[in-house]
């Protein structure tokens, strides 16, 4: 009984903590998620990616934790330029290019916000010692179907939205979100800060605020149009 407890445990913990996130770019996101096919590449991508990301963590740290270090600095990177690429088509691109471009950003997307997940298994690798292989591996299963509750709930809350485009506030904090995780794995992983999450945030912000507000002024400069 104490292990089932503690396993149960073990397993709401990390599903909610990897979950929250996926929830609430689910939410942010969920107005672009307009037919069934992106709907199920969303949430295949985000609780795929969660359930295996954090399975290669683990093995990484249980057998090959003293290279891990060397490849954090190239992960920041990569999942930087992830969410640079993705933030940039979707601020300055033309909405009107083709669905196969916007099937790449989704990919991109779905791989940028999931690097996280890759770096709770170290810490998982240190929780589960006395466990038996059996309920290690079953334990990432059940942490990816708590994935998969949290993006339903972040797409369901989503669309009480109700809009086809966001006002700029709301774009302000749907993009902020989204940055925010570029910036966490590029000072966590490339540069080894240990920031705050919320001053990352606050800085996330803060960058995006300024782009929205250079993307408004030249649009009004070449169409004379305000959005």
């Amino acid at each position: 009984m104490q292990f089932a407890l503690e396993y149960l445990f073990a397993c709401l913990v990390m599903g909610t903590a990897i979950g929250m996130d996926v929830a609430i770019v689910s939410a942010l996101y969920s107005r672009q998620l307009n037919c069934i096919k992106q709907r199920t590449i969303w949430v295949s991508g985000v609780v795929g990616t969660h359930t295996v990301l954090p399975m290669c963590g683990y093995l990484l740290s249980f057998y090959g934790i003293k290279w891990l270090p060397a490849i954090a600095p190239i992960l920041g990177v990569i999942a930087f330029a992830f969410i640079a690429y993705y933030l940039y088509q979707e601020m300055f691109s033309n909405p009107n290019e083709g669905s196969e471009l916007h099937h790449a950003i989704s990919w991109s997307l779905i791989f940028a916000v999931s690097w996280d997940a890759l770096w709770s298994g170290p810490a998982k690798s240190a929780q589960v010692l006395e466990w038996q292989p059996v309920f290690v591996w079953t334990s990432f299963l059940v942490v990816g179907g708590l994935v998969y509750v949290f993006t339903l709930l972040g797409l369901r809350l989503g669309k009480k939205f109700g809009q086809r485009e966001f006002p700029m506030a709301l774009q302000w904090v749907q993009y902020s979100a989204i940055a925010y995780f570029g910036l966490l794995a590029l000072f966590s992983y490339t540069f080894s800060l240990t920031l705050p999450k919320w001053q990352i945030f606050v800085f996330s912000s803060l960058i995006i605020g300024l782009v929205l507000i250079y993307r408004q002024k030249m649009l009004y400069v070449f169409t004379g149009v305000k959005e």
